[in-house]
């Protein structure tokens, strides 16, 4: 709840004082690390497993084989959002999990 309400309000003021790059990445490193979660801990789509993938919230077994189909098909991942290009994940989704997972480019 809390990490909500701090999001809501650093977003709110980036609408007010104008919006970058950095603000964006300021308010997913504050709710990861308010998480508890480093960049270090966070998983790379591109070398992850079926089986790390279902820890993740909302991820069962049909979605990260879904993912490690996606990747296996598409190739590397280049970006976290290319995840709701995965059927079955849509915005709602990546929110829940966005701050467990990571690209590291190849």
């Amino acid at each position: 709840m809390y990490n909500r309400k701090l999001a809501t309000a650093v977003a709110l003021a980036t609408l007010i004082f104008g919006s970058s790059m950095a603000s964006a990445e300021v308010i997913e490193s504050s709710a990861s690390e308010m998480a508890g979660i480093t960049a270090a801990d966070a998983m790379d789509l591109n070398m992850v497993t079926v089986e790390e993938l279902m820890t993740l919230p909302g991820i069962g077994k049909s979605k990260a084989q879904a993912i490690i189909a996606y990747r296996t098909e598409k190739g590397y991942f280049h970006e976290v959002d290319q995840l709701t290009e995965v059927r079955g994940i849509g915005e709602k989704l990546l929110e829940k999990m966005r701050h467990k997972v990571k690209v590291v480019p190849k």
